[in-house]
């Protein structure tokens, strides 16, 4: 009996058995179209680590397809060594990408960036080729004889394979394509998981760059000539369909899309290529409205249509580490202001290890906007934030994650794609074992459906367990009770306060129900117009001139 895991490694031997054998029965026109058909299915796989796997779209990727093109092309036109070329093309595709992808990542909302910038250079290298007529031969392109079409077929099976199987590796099946999935579909919780999203999403848009590159080189023995338009726009909006069709985010959806798109092009002939371009724009919007997952959601099972690569399931072991006495989090003049308002107006605030500490006042206090500092998420105008000792003024939010700072947000923040299960290991991926709750314990086997169909108490639930499988050494909360029934309310107040004594964690809380204040705080900061008026015991600061005037409304 073959288990779901085992299901793939089937499949690939069927797939490596079917195309080795493919010349044997096939005619030379259909393994030439094969050949084309894989060379663009590299092409395809290349882009879905980009579009597919990291979230970036590029509407010019027949840029990096074009240079290993014109590298192959080249070669023999100029007599010159193919492979000192094909690492010319290579380094130019790695640092266009990366100038493309830092850029657009830099901007916060990549999309319009990365469309423009890949087009812009798409059509660069078009004009380029197009005018530099000595050297490419202009609009008349360059020909490329290669081997025989059986000899090209076995190339092109040969070093696609070479290429998927060292992607797979790297990119997708191992921890990077676990922290991929949690940077493209959640960067802010990704973050919040120690993940460094900019990094690996910009590392997947490179590979995806040298990939399509590589398909590029392949590409032109198989076609036969290669001219300005593999620069070209027509291509690079081809591709997008192939891979729509065919199926992001997987490794078989790409080849069989456009394989089947390139069979069917070959097919028509002649006296239908006028209609193949609006073809293609209807095939994408029927495959978009009817299919969003293309031919492989076919061959999926029920479950989550996302799960995590296997070998995020045997996380690193290490002791987990005992808490250290002294401040987890000391705040000293932080201060914060958006425009002419001033948010936070030197706030001082200290956390002992062990302790909770809730933080409340009226809204507009500045509450979210020191827990947005605390973590990383927003740069202070002023002031220090020092974690466990160590100052951290200036460090992103996924170097605080590691540090030992785990955060809940007020809406809960989870992988909605991925199971529970998987967004625990996800958690625990880099950091320990699964140590949750016992009463989060069913969590970490739930493997059957997708975290968005959980109630709002589920996903607390969860986003609770994810913060815990961290190993945290300062737990951040703002509101963790809100939108809960009284029965979930109580359930969590209880589980928090266990956490605390089970772990000897530090934990800020901002929270507006002062029955939970007083269950959960040893020690209660009221902040009020940015300012802390208040610090001590709940007892004591609701007695406070200064808190019940400006909190309860009482003079």
């Amino acid at each position: 009996m073959i288990g779901r895991r085992g299901v793939p490694v089937v499949v690939t031997g069927l797939i490596a058995g079917g195309l080795l054998a493919a010349p044997f029965g096939l005619s030379a026109f259909a393994v030439s179209v094969l050949s084309l058909g894989l060379c663009y299915g590299l092409f395809a796989y290349g882009l879905d680590l980009a579009w597919g796997r990291a979230g970036l779209l590029s509407v010019g990727h027949a840029a990096f397809f074009g240079l290993g093109a014109y590298a192959s092309a080249l070669s023999e036109n100029h007599d010159t060594s193919f492979p000192v070329l094909m690492v010319v093309a290579l380094l130019a595709s790695v640092l266009i990408s990366l100038l493309i992808v830092r850029i657009g990542l830099a901007a916060g909302r990549p999309e319009a960036p990365l469309i423009l910038l890949t087009i812009g250079v798409s059509l660069l290298l078009q004009h380029t080729a197009t005018t530099l007529t000595p050297v490419t031969s202009g609009s008349n392109g360059l020909s490329v004889s290669g081997a025989d079409v059986v000899g090209i077929y076995y190339r092109t099976v040969l070093v696609t394979g070479i290429v998927v199987a060292l992607c797979s590796w790297l990119l997708v099946s191992s921890r990077f394509g676990a922290r991929l999935i949690a940077a493209s579909r959640n960067p802010e919780r990704a973050a919040h998981t120690g993940i460094d999203h900019v990094r690996v999403r910009a590392t997947a848009f490179v590979a995806s760059a040298a990939v399509s590159t590589v398909a590029g080189a392949l590409y032109a023995p198989a076609a036969g000539l290669v001219s300005p338009q593999v620069f070209g726009l027509g291509l690079s909006t081809s591709v997008l369909v192939w891979l729509a069709v065919g199926g992001r985010g997987s490794t078989l959806g790409p080849f069989l899309g456009a394989i089947a798109v390139t069979a069917g092009q070959q097919t028509l002939g002649d006296a239908w290529q006028g209609w193949y371009v609006l073809g293609l724009a209807a095939v994408f919007i029927l495959v978009i409205q009817f299919a969003p997952g293309g031919l492989v959601a076919i061959l999926r099972g029920p479950g989550p249509d996302l799960r995590l690569p296997r070998i995020a399931h045997k996380p690193k072991r290490h002791a987990r580490v005992h808490p250290v006495s002294g401040m987890a989090l000391s705040l000293r003049d932080v201060r914060k202001s958006f425009g002419p308002v001033r948010v936070l107006d030197g706030v001082d605030l200290d956390v002992p290890q062990g302790r909770t500490v809730c933080l409340i006042g009226p809204n507009g206090a500045g509450k979210s906007t020191l827990l947005s500092i605390i973590a990383g998420q927003l740069v202070a105008d002023g002031g220090t934030v020092r974690l466990f000792g160590t100052d951290v003024t200036d460090r992103p939010v996924h170097e605080r994650i590691r540090m030992g700072v785990g955060r809940m947000f007020q809406i809960p923040s989870v992988l909605t794609a991925l199971s529970p299960a998987d967004n625990v290991r996800l958690a625990a991926m880099d950091t320990g074992g699964l140590d949750v709750p016992e009463g989060h314990r069913d969590l970490t086997a739930e493997d059957s459906m997708a975290s968005g169909v959980l109630s709002l108490a589920d996903r607390r639930r969860l986003e609770l367990a994810m913060v815990l499988a961290g190993s945290p050494r300062l737990v951040i909360l703002d509101e963790p009770a809100a939108g809960l029934g009284p029965d979930d309310t109580r359930r969590l107040t209880r589980e928090l306060a266990a956490v605390v004594r089970r772990t000897g964690c530090a934990m800020l809380v901002v929270e507006h129900d002062m029955d939970i204040v007083r269950e959960l705080a040893d020690d209660v900061v009221v902040l009020h117009e940015g300012r802390t008026i208040a610090h001590g015991p709940m007892d004591e600061v609701s007695a406070h001139p200064a808190v019940r005037a400006a909190y309860l409304g009482v003079s």
